[in-house]
């Protein structure tokens, strides 16, 4: 006598999903683009200067010296770890950065965590054409919003932010954070972080 083996549901949406992962495994699909130029030229090691402005209109305050070691991964996206050039600084903190262009969506992407500020912060450029992807100019990222627990004299102010990505040149580059107060009377954007960064030799 011959049996007949009945699969429950369970058993049937395995076999679906198994059959999807062989269709599109890694193994089986294309390799993704190398990394843009701009990515490229921003590989290495990095001194940083670090300013920042408190407000529409204030003095910059100069933030102690950092080193930035900037690396591909697989050619691909951009990892960045910036720390303080002083190891036995009091005021240390860890930077963590990646810089990725999104093939599908040929737009920019830009994620950062500080320990200064641990809030994850993510901006995303506008669709970008490809001819222009294999040229190193400079990028413009738009975030979205974030609350500062104390900036100046207030305490919780929220803000909408965006970054501004400059073009390699001389082996020097700046990344500019831009914040635009969401309350009080002045809504006005300003410059609020610098990041001047020379590479090392």
């Amino acid at each position: 006598m011959r049996r007949t083996m009945k699969f429950g549901p369970a058993a049937g949406f395995v076999a679906l999903a198994g059959a999807l992962w062989t269709a599109g495994s890694p193994a089986q699909s294309e390799s993704p683009p190398p990394a843009p130029a701009l990515l490229q030229q921003m590989e290495g090691q990095w001194l940083v200067a670090q300013r920042m402005w408190p407000g529409p209109g204030a003095d910059a305050v100069s933030l102690p010296p950092a080193v930035a070691n900037r690396r591909l991964i697989q050619n691909v996206f951009l990892e960045e770890v910036m720390e303080p050039a002083q190891k036995n600084t009091k005021d240390l903190f860890n930077r963590t950065a990646y810089f990725n262009f999104n093939s599908v969506s040929h737009q920019y992407e830009y994620f950062s965590l500080d320990s200064r500020l641990p809030q994850m912060m993510n901006e995303r450029s506008r669709p970008a054409e490809v001819k222009s992807v294999q040229s190193p100019n400079s990028i413009e990222l738009e975030g979205g919003h974030f609350v500062a627990p104390a900036w100046g004299k207030a305490t919780n102010v929220p803000f909408k932010y965006r970054l501004s990505v400059s073009e390699v040149r001389n082996d020097r580059q700046a990344v500019q954070l831009y914040l635009t107060p969401e309350s009080g009377r002045d809504h006005k954007e300003f410059l609020a972080f610098e990041y001047i960064y020379t590479r090392q030799r």
